[in-house]
């Protein structure tokens, strides 16, 4: 056997791959979230796209198999139980995340500067904050990537039962229609209006539009689990055509920046929040060039990180507060290049460090 063996063999059948490159979108999140010269290096050095993007993809596809084959084993109501049963765990932990991380706040705002400007609309409207937290109304900076999953997420019982019953062409057609709302349409002064009276604060993503990348990760993810062979005959026909795609996203990107005054509308089309033209298709051209090169690794290589991607929940909710406490210290003292490097540094070696004490306890319960 070659190197492909290992790569693919996983606890639980698993692909190990897909945990690794799960665990890489976590780590590069960790080194952005906190602002040093690293942050700057790992911001979106593979052209218009983030880790952000990867992992809402990547999360839809997993979704779109592991949730398409129970429908298809076990039927409707066991797929829907599954898929309540982690969002619910998702809700829960967003939820415990947030207020405990508002509390702290509120706690030490008054000696933590950089906490009160953090978490300031919690602090300038305590009560109905704590209001809106549960019906996720109220996402401070950084906690709103969780709600968009328990939303998605919730919503994939109904995606895939209508595409059973009628295909995925006529869902996607309608994702793509409301993708294009969320292009143009003007959403964001009623709301700001509205946040002027109430504490609405719902995250920086736009649901109308990233939609879309979750929809085509579970549209993709479902197809290859349900009919493998149906995809798999187009693999080479579209590694080139990715291919060029991806070099014509790095190049750009190195080229023109995020926001050259010498392109005025570059920012509409590589819109992060928007989910722009360009940084969807940069996006998806990552996707089908990863899929049509099917690298295998040997698994000695990608354990490290396919360890973070199979704690990936936990992972997650890890990296918050440890980003947040190393943001707050970096703005309340001068350290330099180096040294703040290296607090970026260790905020992802203790996801790794936290991530191998999960396995070993969760060895030490099942032996």
């Amino acid at each position: 056997m070659g190197d492909a063996a290992p790569a693919r063999a996983a606890r639980g059948g698993r692909d190990l791959r897909l945990d690794a490159l799960r665990g890489c979108f976590l780590a590069v999140m960790a080194g952005v979230h906190v602002p040093t010269p690293l942050s700057r290096w790992l911001h979106e050095p593979f052209g218009y796209l983030s880790a952000a993007e990867g992992f809402v993809f990547l999360g839809a596809c997993l979704a779109g198999v592991v949730f398409g084959r129970i429908r298809r084993r076990e039927g409707a109501n066991p797929m829907r139980a599954r898929v309540f049963a982690r969002v619910r765990r998702i809700y829960q932990t967003h939820l415990a995340l947030v207020l405990v991380a508002v509390f702290a706040a509120w706690w030490l705002a008054r000696w933590v500067r950089p906490l009160a400007y953090h978490f300031h609309p919690f602090l300038m409207h305590p009560v109905v904050s704590l209001a809106l937290i549960p019906l996720l109304l109220h996402q401070p900076p950084l906690f709103d990537i969780l709600p968009l999953y328990v939303l998605f997420l919730g919503l994939t019982p109904w995606w895939l039962e209508i595409a059973a019953r009628r295909g995925w062409a006529p869902v996607l057609a309608v994702s793509v229609g409301v993708w294009l709302v969320a292009q143009f349409h003007p959403f964001g002064a009623p709301l700001r209006a509205l946040a002027d009276r109430v504490p609405l604060v719902l995250g920086s993503f736009n649901v109308l539009a990233w939609q879309l990348l979750w929809l085509l990760g579970l549209a993709f993810g479902e197809t290859v689990g349900r009919d493998p062979a149906a995809l798999a005959r187009h693999r080479r026909r579209v590694l080139v055509p990715a291919l060029v795609l991806v070099v014509a996203g790095v190049y750009f990107r190195h080229r023109l920046g995020l926001a050259p005054a010498t392109v005025p509308d570059l920012p509409l089309w590589t819109s992060k929040w928007r989910l722009g033209p360009l940084r969807l298709l940069n996006s998806l051209a990552w996707a089908a060039f990863l899929w049509s090169w099917n690298p295998h690794p040997p698994a000695r290589w990608i354990e490290p990180t396919a360890m973070l991607g199979r704690r990936s929940l936990a992972i997650f909710a890890a990296h918050i507060p440890l980003a947040i406490v190393a943001t707050s210290a970096l703005q309340m003292h001068h350290f330099g290049a180096v040294a703040s490097t290296a607090i970026g540094l260790a905020v992802i070696g203790a996801l790794f460090a936290f991530a191998a004490w999960l396995e070993r306890r969760s060895r030490s319960v099942t032996s």
